[in-house]
């Protein structure tokens, strides 16, 4: 079969914004439009999974026809409307009830990295938020460590502080990191209004699935089919290995996925790094 070439699009396909490459993978493309509907929807969709706030009955399709009648730009507008607000906007009694109680209940019972994680920071899944909050102990602290640091890649930083967050996560997501809590303060303060003082202050452990992985350091880079960028660092973590920031000669494995960037495959060969597939990851971790 002949290969069809797969041309990178310029423009989102839903708003016509520009599409920009954030990340240093080369596989990750987004809209550039903050206020894209579908980046809205996204982000919604991701809040409320399992992973995430894990709130039962709102499936995308709920989601939309939600957004549709209500006036809900972000997760924080979830919480102003009550159950008459859902029956209003359609949903049917069972629906609206269970989404009602499962919200109200997330205020209590939500961890502080379930939290963090649902706000939907690239690069921030649980691994790197347990690290963090493992560190500073809440979020507020942890916002109050990030606030005004300017990053610099070339030189570190300027703040004491930022060198622990990048130490604990590394140069592109702890900037990554920095970069949005000084871009979405607001945000943040809808977090303490919203949820318990108490539940910010809650820790939650990477749960260690095996020791397959022990004493290993393992990258990957490209799009993994069973995993999300998030998802294989879950798993490394879980399974007793370190999941590295960056290409190094202390990497053991580089997991290579499709459309990985170039840069880092030329210089795993330059470094002599062994490349495997997803396939023969999954293979090591039985």
């Amino acid at each position: 079969m002949k290969a069809i070439k797969i041309h990178e699009p310029k423009v989102c396909p839903f708003c016509g914004s520009p599409i920009v490459r954030q990340l240093e993978d080369g596989a990750h493309l987004y809209c550039s439009n903050p206020n894209c509907p579908e980046r809205k929807i996204a982000k919604l969709n991701y809040f409320v999974t399992k992973e995430c706030m894990n709130i039962d009955g709102l499936s995308e399709k709920t989601i939309r026809k939600m957004c549709n009648t209500l006036e809900i730009n972000n997760w924080y507008d979830l919480y102003n409307y009550t159950l008459e607000d859902f029956l209003s906007a359609g949903l049917g009694e069972k629906t609206a009830l269970k989404i009602a109680t499962e919200l109200n209940n997330s205020k209590q019972k939500a961890s502080a990295v379930k939290i963090l994680v649902s706000l939907g920071i690239p690069m921030i899944g649980k691994v790197n938020a347990t690290k963090l909050l493992e560190e500073f102990g809440s979020i507020q602290e942890l916002e109050n460590a990030a606030t005004n640091i300017q990053y610099n890649p070339k030189n570190i930083v300027s703040h004491k502080l930022g060198y622990t967050i990048i130490d604990l996560i590394g140069d592109v997501a702890g900037q990554t990191f920095v970069d949005y809590v000084n871009n979405n303060r607001d945000e943040f303060k809808k977090v303490y209004e919203i949820f318990d003082n108490t539940s910010l202050e809650k820790k939650e452990s990477v749960s260690n699935e095996g020791s397959a992985l022990t004493g290993l350091i393992i990258l990957a880079t490209g799009a993994l089919k069973n995993f999300s960028r998030d998802g294989i660092k879950d798993s490394v973590v879980a399974n007793g290995g370190t999941y590295a920031s960056g290409i190094s000669k202390k990497l053991d494995y580089l997991i290579v996925g499709e459309g990985a960037g170039p840069s880092k495959l030329k210089k795993a060969e330059e470094l002599g790094l062994k490349q495997i597939t997803e396939e023969q990851y999954l293979e090591m971790i039985k």
